[in-house]
């Protein structure tokens, strides 16, 4: 039952995800591509909350099941910004900043309702939820940044690589993205099997939750919200 219960939770957070703060993150994307002049997102009906224009089949399956999943590609016209650099790096950036501050934002939801009444069961339930929550939009904040195509940061890369190198993947594009999907899923399954201690991702991700921590003002010891949810289910059971 405790193994079954934990599933649960985190099926819940995970859905939670894919319906709400993925779609976020698409739609800041999109806001900030327009904003800067390109309007091919909004026309692909990517300035929307609707889940279902940003997600894709095998990535929900793959987040429900793994954790981790990936949405649909957004298109662009790059030749519609007016600073190609500049604009390009500040729509890479505009997922990321959006994940990390979705992660800030139900860490301290979070730590607000559930320090009043810690013994509730309902509330440590919907703690226990949107901590998972808050985590993975960090983890997805942290992979979009990573410098592996197609991902935003690969993007800010390739803006201020040197021309030798764009030649080089202009030149090997479809065999380097390739094989950067299989990079991809070798970062993540590692991340999964050592539960983040031992991967490159975990890494960054803690490296990154040392400075987004300093804008938690409201928490607590997490390690005690398990031990009540049980101690409430197994006292009424």
């Amino acid at each position: 039952m405790d193994n079954l219960f934990r599933l649960f939770l985190t099926i819940i957070s995970r859905a939670l995800v894919l319906t709400v703060f993925m779609p976020a993150s698409c739609f800041a994307k999109a806001f900030v591509s327009k904003m800067l002049g390109d309007d091919t997102p909004e026309r692909d009906g990517r300035l929307s909350m609707d889940f279902r224009k940003h997600t894709d089949r095998n990535g929900i399956f793959m987040m429900l099941i793994l954790g981790f999943g990936w949405g649909k590609e957004m298109n662009a016209d790059v030749s519609k910004v007016k600073r190609m650099k500049l604009d390009i790096t500040l729509i890479s950036l505009a997922a990321p900043v959006a994940y990390f501050l979705m992660y800030v934002l139900l860490y301290n939801i979070s730590g607000l309702i559930y320090s009043p009444v810690p013994h509730s069961f309902i509330v440590a339930c919907i703690y226990k939820v949107l901590r998972k929550a808050g985590y993975t939009c960090l983890c997805f904040g942290v992979i979009d940044l990573l410098p592996i195509p197609p991902l935003g940061g690969f993007q800010i890369f390739y803006q201020f690589s040197w021309p030798k190198f764009r030649r080089w993947y202009f030149t090997n594009y479809q065999k380097i993205n390739y094989w950067s999907v299989y990079v991809l899923y070798a970062i993540f399954l590692m991340h999964i099997i050592t539960d983040g201690e031992f991967s490159i991702l975990g890494l960054f991700v803690w490296l990154w939750r040392m400075l987004l921590d300093h804008l938690i003002f409201f928490d607590v010891n997490w390690m005690e919200v398990p031990e009540n949810i049980y101690r409430i289910i197994f006292k009424r059971w």
